[in-house]
């Protein structure tokens, strides 16, 4: 006998999924935290050297053995790069938040939708939305924030246009709001008689039906728009209309 998941069911499995979620983008808060430490001590450490203009560190390995050399920098620029929110602060910070969105976009997404029963497209997070909109700045635009700025739904971060710069601080908030009130998903679970009639609907009628599933609980619990049963009366015998109502019981 083929099982449905109760609304409990889908509860506790989505409650699950974001834990590991979270977990996850605790790893990486870590791996920043870590890595901005090194970087800004190993800063320090070269700024006390004596160094003539246009001077180079090399990064080798095996010295005594087979010496190799791998990379090489002006040590003037490297110490200005390894300033607190500098330039490899910031390197870091995009790559991880673009690690975290794929992480979000490829896995968890579609986890969180099918302990649901809806489709990936299907579940919005703003948080998460913002993050695909620092993702695509940094993939597509260069890391550059275009002149009209980046406007974001649930972050209260003001980029200005110009180079994209994500300190420390910013990534640490974006953890925060992950482990906080951030994760905020909305997922559309309609069934698929609801789906099929929805292009019946008047632009009144689809306002208030999106008001009124805009309430998570309202999908998962599979709560009822209050005013399908007259919108269901007044296209009566239309396509698609009589497998609704058998679906939601309706006479």
């Amino acid at each position: 006998m083929e099982h449905y998941a109760s609304v409990e069911e889908r509860k506790n499995s989505v409650s699950h999924i974001m834990e590991e979620f979270i977990d996850a983008c605790d790893e990486y808060l870590f791996c920043l935290v870590f890595s901005v430490q090194g970087i800004e001590e190993k800063g320090k450490e070269l700024k006390k050297m004596r160094f003539s203009k246009g001077q180079r560190l090399w990064i080798a390995s095996d010295l005594e053995t087979d010496q190799k050399m791998h990379a090489r920098m002006d040590i003037k620029n490297l110490v200005k790069r390894c300033a607190k929110n500098g330039h490899f602060t910031y390197e870091l910070t995009k790559s991880l938040l673009c690690v975290i969105y794929a992480m979000w976009d490829e896995n968890f997404r579609h986890r969180i939708a099918a302990a649901y029963g809806c489709e990936p497209e299907e579940v919005r997070c703003p948080l998460m939305g913002d993050l695909r909109k620092i993702r695509h700045c940094t993939i597509h635009h260069k890391s550059v924030v275009p002149e009209n700025g980046i406007h974001f739904e649930y972050l209260d971060w003001k980029l200005t246009p110009g180079p994209l710069n994500i300190t420390y601080e910013m990534f640490r908030d974006f953890n925060d709001a992950v482990r906080g009130q951030g994760m905020k998903i909305n997922a559309e679970i309609l069934s698929p008689e609801i789906k099929r009639v929805k292009p019946l609907m008047s632009k009144k009628e689809i306002n208030s039906f999106n008001e009124f599933y805009k309430e998570t609980e309202n999908k998962i619990n599979d709560n009822i728009w209050p005013g399908m049963h007259n919108f269901v009366l007044k296209n009566e015998g239309k396509p698609g209309i009589q497998e609704l109502k058998d679906a939601l019981g309706i006479k």
